[in-house]
């Protein structure tokens, strides 16, 4: 019995030890949590990919130059349930995303919401 335990003991300890790396990869440490921005641009590109979606935008500044960012979104999966489509965005739609800025001060942010040129807002975490 008391080998028996030991033996699960050791299965669940190495299970949680090897998913360790997957908990990590979803974290959103790199990300300013506490201070999101609105931007607004160009579609440039719309990668519809697991583990994230991918959209890439030209934003104006104030004086006239564009700045390339990349808006990280969640699965194509968990999208899909509050109503995105693969088709939805293409280059040279006009949108404003919210969202969290990269710590590092990139140009990289993680997508919490998308408004459409027509209005029509979608959330950017997958939740209804």
């Amino acid at each position: 019995m008391k080998r028996g335990l030991v033996v699960v003991f050791t299965f669940l300890l190495c299970g949680f030890w090897l998913s360790r790396p997957i908990l990590a990869h979803h974290s959103s440490a790199s990300y300013d949590l506490e201070h999101q921005i609105t931007l607004k641009g160009t579609v440039t590109s719309f990668e519809w990919t697991n583990p994230h979606v991918f959209i890439y935008l030209d934003v104006k500044n104030d004086d006239g130059s564009v700045e390339p960012w990349r808006i990280e979104g969640n699965s194509p999966n968990m999208l899909s349930r509050s109503g995105w489509k693969k088709e939805m965005l293409n280059a040279g739609d006009q949108v404003t995303v919210s969202g969290s800025p990269a710590k590092n001060k990139t140009k990289v942010m993680r997508l919490v919401s998308i408004t459409m040129a027509n209005g029509q807002k979608f959330d950017g975490q997958g939740f209804k």
